[in-house]
């Protein structure tokens, strides 16, 4: 049979006009708010797919439009090149502000797509703690008691709440969704409505010009006994006026701490409790050892050893054996202990934990519920007051927040015609893979999971049992024309074991043949593809076609 033989000792292509091809934001999904450091700055991390062959992702940053003006617009950037398998990431570098971030990829010199996603945050992450005047209250909220909602737009919550009966090691929180913060939205994981926080974020917002979110790991009547035990023990299931679930109250705020704080970062740890300890009577001594062990065990469980909390001084109580409304002085006296106000020379004085409000003294039928407790109408607004009193221009110009974590940095190869092989750094203590928002289905322990068509992320803990989620990366069911084939031995052009990916070229395929390898079109056939470079020999046989 009569061959005829193609020799290329240079480099050939032959290209088509491009289609363009879909490019989507997986990562960081709108609303998300990000703490900035002290130099009013925070990295975002960036992630996304795209469906056609691409070798230069660019990302951008626009300051959205606001009196007074604020962020700082970027201007296009290149954040990866050479990206592999329909998976992107990369990073901007972006100053205090409300923003929409654009993505568009390249090929050469022609745009393959682009996306935009919406309303993303570098500015100022609180974690709130304590009992209802922290927290809401549920049966408090279905009265009507749920607070005013945040009137400027940038003020972010997670609206989702775990239920009551769960034991801490039954957490399981699902990637965050953001919202702007109405009144009756939760604020995760725990908190049942907007209370006094949504005024505090549109007083924030103004004076920082900045976004504000807030997580919520309050529990309405926790005494600090609970709090303590089970900050020891997450097994324990103390009584103290209120039974609750195995590791709680405490472990609400160590699973806010692991799974929102290491995700978004934090400025400080808002603490508003006191008032069950005033009906139990708690000693001056006993509710400052408590406090001070629930703040070191909770920089120690998030591997944050200088978190910072704000305590407010609150104890006023009414109801059961307490006829009158009160004030209990030794916990307001073990609150100032633990800030220092009474000398840094007492047992249970705690660095880095700064001054909150008095709100004993926040007492009138306008403020409080007829039980004298729990704020009520223009009440939430005087408490986010005197809480915004002590978030002063000094405390925000001192006190040092926590960064966000990297999320885990995805990799792939294809493993075969139509499938990925997706992969993680090894170095995490717990990997779960899935392809549910939910993670309620568990597909791989491994750092690495090989499937064909659909969105996957992984689940990874850290050695501070710190939980970061992927981006989502998607297997398309089809990669012709978004993974480029090249030949991985001399062989035939329509067998498969000639090329990465074990996969035959496709008339949207990019190929290259390899220096050294020789490919034969077998007689009487036609090899198709959309762009091929040569480096090695291209052998036709008769009436063998290449065809573009």
């Amino acid at each position: 049979m009569r061959a005829i033989y193609l020799f290329l000792s240079f480099y050939l292509f032959i290209c088509t006009n491009y289609v363009h091809g879909q490019v989507t934001i997986s990562y960081p999904t709108t609303r998300s708010v990000f703490q900035r450091n002290n130099s009013n700055q925070s990295i975002i991390y960036i992630a996304g797919n795209y469906t056609s062959l691409a070798d230069r992702v660019e990302a951008r940053a626009i300051a959205r439009a606001m009196i007074p003006s604020q962020g700082v617009s970027t201007n296009w950037i290149t954040i990866q090149n050479n990206p592999l398998n329909g998976y992107y990431s990369g990073t901007l570098n972006l100053q205090g502000g409300w923003y929409d971030i654009d993505v568009r990829c390249w090929l050469g010199t022609t745009l393959i797509g682009s996306a935009t996603v919406q309303r993303i945050g570098v500015g100022e992450v609180f974690l709130i703690a304590g009992q209802s005047n922290a927290t809401g209250d549920g049966d408090l909220a279905n009265q009507g008691n749920y607070g005013p909602q945040a009137d400027d737009d940038r003020v972010s919550v997670v609206n989702y709440t775990l239920s009551s009966t769960t034991n801490y090691g039954s957490v399981n929180l699902p990637a965050a969704t953001f919202y702007h913060l109405d009144s009756t939205f939760n604020i995760s994981p725990y908190g049942t409505s907007a209370w006094c926080w949504g005024a505090l974020g549109d007083t924030l917002v103004k004076r920082l010009n900045v976004p504000i979110a807030f997580f919520n790991a309050g529990a309405s009547g926790s005494g600090l006994t609970s709090w303590n035990i089970t900050a020891n023990d997450s097994t324990a299931t103390p009584f103290n006026f209120i039974t609750y679930p195995r590791g709680m109250p405490y472990g609400r705020l160590r699973a806010a701490l692991n799974f929102y704080i290491a995700q978004f970062g934090v400025r400080a740890v808002l603490w508003h409790q006191g008032e069950t300890d005033n009906l139990n009577e708690t000693t001056r001594n006993t509710y400052g050892q408590y406090l001070k062990n629930v703040i070191l065990k909770s920089r120690l469980h998030a591997g944050k050893s200088n978190l910072v909390w704000v305590v407010a001084r609150a104890s006023r109580f009414k109801g059961f054996q307490i006829s009158n409304s009160r004030i209990w002085q030794p916990v307001i006296d073990a609150q100032n202990d633990v800030i220092g106000l009474n000398g840094t020379g007492q047992t249970n004085y705690t660095p880095n934990v700064y001054e909150g409000p008095e709100t004993d003294m926040l007492i009138d039928p306008n403020v409080r519920t007829n039980d004298s407790i729990h704020f009520v109408g223009n009440g939430h607004r005087i408490l986010a007051k005197v809480w915004s009193q002590k978030l002063t221009t000094s405390f925000f110009a001192n006190v040092v927040p926590y960064i966000p974590l990297p999320p885990p940095n995805l990799s792939s190869n294809c493993s075969g015609p139509s499938a990925l092989s997706m992969n993680v750094s090894n170095t995490y203590s717990n990997y779960v893979w899935t392809n549910n928002p939910s993670w309620n289905n568990n597909l791989s322990n491994s750092n690495s999971f090989t499937s064909s068509t659909g969105s996957y992320r992984v689940r990874v803990k850290d050695s501070n049992g710190n939980i970061l989620l992927s981006p989502q990366i998607n297997v398309p069911n089809n990669f012709a024309g978004l993974i480029p084939i090249n030949s991985i031995s001399s062989g035939t052009w329509h067998d498969g074991n000639t090329w990465s990916c074990s996969r035959i070229p496709t008339p949207s395929d990019y190929v290259t043949i390899g220096g050294g390898h020789n490919v034969i079109i077998g007689g009487g056939l036609t090899a198709r593809f959309k762009k091929i470079t040569l480096f090695g020999n291209l052998q036709f046989l008769v009436n063998s076609k290449l065809q573009n």
